[in-house]
């Protein structure tokens, strides 16, 4: 039983909308997800900003710095008056550390649960038979009833999400993310997950610069501190 199994009739009614207006099928099930990740990151962006104090983190920041790099010298140089210098501050800077890293985790626990739903209700909508017909199938066997995918790796069981115009299934090491491209073997076909991770990756590294903040909710060099 899921979490969100009470919110089945919306999650069903999302993705047979989805499903309805085409976004789930190349090549409009890429540019969709694109959006998507543009709108969560910009979300995201626009919480950091909001709820976390720029200034003040920046400041922590590099207090906690300065005293790792003392730390690292003092053990480096094996020096006692600097090592006992360290051991006098470093209660306050764990727990400096402990309350900075709760302030930037604020935004995760309120978007968690709605982000969450989202992505599961999006996933679901991805798995449909016509996304999984742009895979080619092995011709030697099922499993668990189903016709097998050529190739292996987690990514065999998402349904094609965009075709890729290249050979990706064959290349070291990360071939088994993708699977061949049912009309013509030179393609190949990326799921959700990858296709996702890629789009925020890029998307994400826009946002933080634009809202002027990096990974961590911190200043991002080169950005006013301050957009107020």
């Amino acid at each position: 039983m899921g979490w969100f199994d009470f919110l089945d009739p919306l999650t069903n009614a999302i993705e047979q909308w989805l499903v309805s207006i085409g976004v789930t099928v190349p090549p409009f099930s890429g540019i969709f997800l694109l959006l998507v990740s543009l709108i969560l990151s910009s979300i995201t962006g626009l919480l950091n900003r909001t709820l976390l104090d720029m200034d003040e983190l920046a400041k922590k920041s590099e207090e906690m710095k300065k005293h790792q790099d003392l730390k690292k010298k003092a053990m480096e140089t094996a020096d006692k008056k600097l090592w006992i210098k360290v051991k006098r501050n470093e209660d306050r800077f764990l727990q400096l550390q402990k309350d900075t890293m709760i302030k930037r985790m604020l935004p995760s626990f309120i978007t968690m649960g709605p982000f969450i739903f989202f992505f599961t209700t999006l996933r679901t909508a991805f798995q449909h038979a016509e996304n999984f017909a742009m895979n080619k199938y092995c011709e030697d066997g099922l499993k668990n009833g189903e016709p097998l995918i050529c190739g292996t790796g987690d990514n065999v069981r998402e349904g094609g999400l965009v075709i890729l115009p290249f050979k990706a299934h064959s290349l070291p090491l990360i071939g088994d993310w993708f699977s061949p491209y049912a009309l013509d073997e030179n393609l190949s076909i990326a799921g959700f997950s990858f296709w996702y991770f890629m789009c925020a990756i890029v998307v994400s590294t826009l946002i933080q610069r634009l809202f002027g903040i990096n990974i961590t909710g911190m200043q991002t060099p080169g950005q006013p501190r301050s957009m107020r």
